[in-house]
């Protein structure tokens, strides 16, 4: 019966290390998640793999043995490839915020929906009145 193995490679060797194992015959299973977060205040959709870092530089090893991943685990991931995740501090409609810059810094607002790329629009309650308000996404974090 085959097993399935943990391999470790370089930082950004992740495709050269399948290609080589592919020439070799070797059965390759490497997940890609498409991650939505904000990165330098735009909100992105970005590619990486689901575990960084693993490849071809050495086996992973618990003592002397290779470690080992049950085939259910190994299915359980391939079902849930190509399924887009959010970034946890990322916020969504609905989740609190808390304004860090600018004139509204300290109040806390509900995340509404993005604005274009690098605003989104925020519920504010000022004076017992609920106001929309578009703030740049480097203005507030995700409480």
């Amino acid at each position: 019966m085959e097993s399935w193995y943990l391999l470790y490679c370089k930082r950004g060797q992740l495709s050269r290390a399948q290609k080589h194992l592919k020439w070799q015959a070797v059965n390759c299973f490497s997940p890609i998640i498409t991650l939505e977060k904000i990165v330098r205040g735009k909100r992105i959709a970005i590619s990486e793999p689901l575990f960084p870092n693993r490849g071809v530089s050495h086996f992973v090893r618990f003592g002397a043995l290779p470690a080992t991943i049950p085939y259910r685990v190994i299915e359980e991931l391939q079902i849930h490839v190509g399924e887009t995740c959010v970034d946890p501090q990322t916020p969504q409609p609905g989740d609190t915020v808390l304004i860090v810059n600018g004139v509204f810094e300290g109040l806390r607002a509900i995340y509404t929906e993005p604005d274009g790329e690098t605003r989104s629009m925020l519920l504010l309650n000022l004076l017992h009145k609920q106001v929309s308000q578009s703030l740049d996404n480097r203005q507030f974090q995700k409480v």
